[in-house]
This record gives C-alpha cells, sequence and structure tokens, in this order.
C-alpha cells in the first residue's frame, strides 16, 4: 500500500548516489516474517474522468518476507524478497480488485584485492504503488507495473587518497496496461566514470562523468540522451553518519534539441546505536516519467526516512517526499508545473518477541496545472507482522 512506499528510495537506484556497497555495516541473520494488514484507501481526483477514476474502498493485505546480510569483509552481500497481494473489498474502476507486490534486492561486493573492488547492486520489483521518491513509475494510480534496476562497477585505487570507479547502470519500467504502457515503458543505460581523491580519512572529494540513453517501446516516441559534468565529496562525521553530494550540469537532448540545467544530488544518513535512524536525499534533473507529448521534464525530489525505537517494544516512524516538476512542451503544447507530496506516519508495538502490531496512515496529494491530474488519497491501516 501507499504507506510503505515511504522505504527509502535508494535501493530503487535514486540515479544512485555513490553508495556501492550497500548497507553491509553488521551481518543480519535469516529471518522470515509473515504480515496480514487491513485497511482504508480513498483517492479523489479534483475532475474525475473514465481513465482516471475515484476509488474508495476497505482492503486487505498479506504477505510474506526474508532478509539476511552477511557482512564479510572480502565478500560481504546482502538480500531481501517481499510477496504479497492487496484485495479491495469494493470494485476498483479500471482494474480487477486484487493487486500482487513482489519485491526482490540483492547487493553483493568483493575484493579482488586490496586495490580492486566489483560489485552490483539489483533491485526488482512488481506493484501497483506510485513511488514519488524515485521517480520512475508515474505519480498518477496506473495500475501494476514491473520496474528493474541493476548497477555494476569496478573500483580500483591507484594509490592511498587516488582511485577511480566505473559503473554501468540499466534501469526499465513497463505497465500492465495496454495505454499506459504505450506512452510510460522504456529502458535506460547509464555510463559513469568517477575519479576520487582522498583529503583525509573522513573526506573525499569527486569528479565524475556520466552519459545516459533513454529508449521508449513507443513507436514515433523519440529517445533522449544526457550528458552529466559533476563534482562533489563523500563525507564520513562518524562511523553511522555519513554524506554524500554531487552537483555540476546535465545536457539533455530530445526531439526538442539540447538543452542544459543544473543537476545535483545528496544523499545523508544517520545512525545511532539502532534506536534511531535518519535518511535525507535529494535529487534535481531532467527524468523520463509522465513524458507524454512534452519535451522535457525537469524535476526536483527530495524525502526524508526516520525511525525511532522509543523503547524495547514501542517504535515510531514517520516519512516525507515531495517532488516539484516542470514539464516543457518546447511550444507545441502548453507547459505544466506540478506539486506532488507525501506524508506518512506509524507506531509498531512489540508484542511477544517474535510478534508485533502496527498501524499505518500516508496521505499524498498531486497539485497540477492540469486539473485532470490533480488529486488527493488517504490511506489508513493496521498490520500484524510475524518473524521468525
Amino acid at each position: 500500500m501507499m504507506a510503505a512506499t515511504t522505504v527509502t528510495g535508494y535501493s530503487q537506484g535514486l540515479t544512485a548516489v555513490r553508495n556501492f556497497s550497500g548497507d553491509f555495516t553488521e551481518d543480519q541473520p535469516l529471518t522470515w516474517s509473515i504480515t496480514t494488514r487491513g485497511g482504508y484507501d480513498n483517492l479523489k481526483y479534483d475532475v474525475p474522468s473514465a481513465f482516471l477514476p475515484d476509488f474508495e474502498s476497505w482492503y486487505i493485505q498479506g504477505g510474506v518476507g526474508m532478509t539476511y546480510t552477511e557482512a564479510d569483509p572480502v565478500t560481504p552481500w546482502s538480500m531481501d524478497l517481499d510477496l504479497g497481494a492487496t484485495h479491495y473489498l469494493d470494485d476498483m474502476p479500471r482494474y480487477d480488485d486484487t493487486f500482487y507486490n513482489a519485491r526482490v534486492a540483492f547487493n553483493l561486493a568483493h575484493k579482488l584485492s586490496e586495490r580492486l573492488k566489483i560489485s552490483n547492486n539489483f533491485y526488482l520489483t512488481y506493484e501497483a504503488e506510485p513511488n514519488l521518491a524515485f521517480g520512475g513509475s508515474t505519480t498518477l494510480f496506473n495500475g501494476q507495473y514491473l520496474y528493474g534496476y541493476n548497477n555494476f562497477n569496478v573500483s580500483y585505487a591507484w594509490s592511498q587518497r587516488f582511485s577511480t570507479t566505473t559503473s554501468y547502470t540499466v534501469d526499465g519500467i513497463t505497465y500492465d496496461d495496454n495505454l499506459v504502457s504505450s506512452f510510460e515503458d522504456r529502458l535506460s543505460h547509464l555510463v559513469a566514470q568517477q575519479f576520487s581523491y582522498a583529503i583525509s580519512q573522513r573526506t573525499t572529494l569527486n569528479a565524475e562523468y556520466r552519459y545516459r540513453h533513454t529508449q521508449f517501446r513507443a513507436a514515433g516516441r523519440p529517445d533522449f540522451q544526457s550528458h552529466f559534468a559533476l563534482a562533489g565529496l563523500d563525507h564520513a562525521w562518524s562511523e553511522r553518519t555519513t554524506g554524500s553530494f554531487r552537483a555540476g550540469a546535465e545536457f539533455f537532448r530530445s526531439y526538442g534539441g539540447w538543452k542544459s540545467a543544473p543537476y545535483g544530488e545528496i544523499a545523508l544518513s544517520h545512525q545511532v546505536a539502532r534506536k534511531t535512524t535518519a535518511r535525507w536525499f535529494g535529487v534535481a534533473g531532467y527524468d523520463g516519467a509522465e513524458l507524454g507529448a512534452y519535451d522535457s521534464r525537469y524535476a526536483l525530489r527530495t524525502g526524508v526516512n526516520f525511525h525511532h525505537q522509543v523503547t524495547k517494544r514501542f517504535g515510531v516512524q514517520a516519512g516525507a517526499s515531495y517532488a516539484y516538476s516542470e514539464f516543457d512542451g518546447d511550444g507545441a503544447i502548453t507547459d505544466v508545473t506540478e506539486h506532488s507530496l507525501l506524508l506518512s506516519t506509524g507506531l509498531s508495538y512489540q508484542i511477544l518477541e517474535n510478534l508485533s502490531l502496527d498501524t499505518r496512515y500516508s496521505y499524498s496529494l498531486l497539485d497540477s496545472d492540469d486539473a485532470f491530474r490533480s488529486f488527493d488519497r488517504h490511506n489508513v491501516s493496521v498490520g500484524v507482522t510475524a518473524s521468525f
């Protein structure tokens, strides 16, 4: 459900703020979970239509999950798996009443020598919920889609201070709905070369070049490409507080010709002895979601996720994501500006050692110059999870 989308966008390749190693800070034993959930979902458009109708329904949800992390000093790896389904008790316009969810993430790194390291980050999801954070899916509820992301990179330390990283990333999305699919299905390739110089044990300066090529499935929809020239730094304030920053220019080309605009990425992560975890990300640049007849979309996306274990049994979590988008019609159609927002909060209580209860609430909205796209949505649920 929508509340679940507040999970951090890193695993989904939020243009890959340079975190190639995954989260391998400590071992996590193989853990299985079973979740049952019930809730209420209400989505209302400013101007309802046959293609984008309102819906209001109670729902039930069930799923299983698995996590494992091996923090080996030479070959660390981790895996996450979630499978589930959501059934709406009232009819869902345009769609079946049951939606399916399957997510898998696999991160692996390996030291070939003291100087040479390779790593791979993989994520694949089949779901129905829009994800405001990573910007791959539409902002609108458009049914089931398959999204995949894989990043492979090679890092080599030429000296104690200077190193290079070469990476290749591929990601793509396809929708079950034929009409949405004809506009949104696409595949992107990103090649990057990064140069790093450590000015201290905690701070590394970076210079980077990237090239991205995106191909749409629809006949007649032109491909687009981008060149990036970036500089930035990675800094660790402590073992548990780290940050990554990139800024520069993006040179974008579509059928409207070449354009240039500022590009930037930021990611901050803070963890205090398992009790408090906070992550903030941000990215500004061109992206390919929901272009339709527009020549380009320039977007600013940012979000924060927070979790605090108040007591051994009681925890609280919250999240917020915001996106500002400018759709450029290049004179052929009217430009459109949009604001998207997702707010969520939740409480959890450990009933028994392996049994927990949680409540979630999320609110999302889209404020668009195109009145047919604007909506607001409320989702509230209660769930029980057993882990072993």
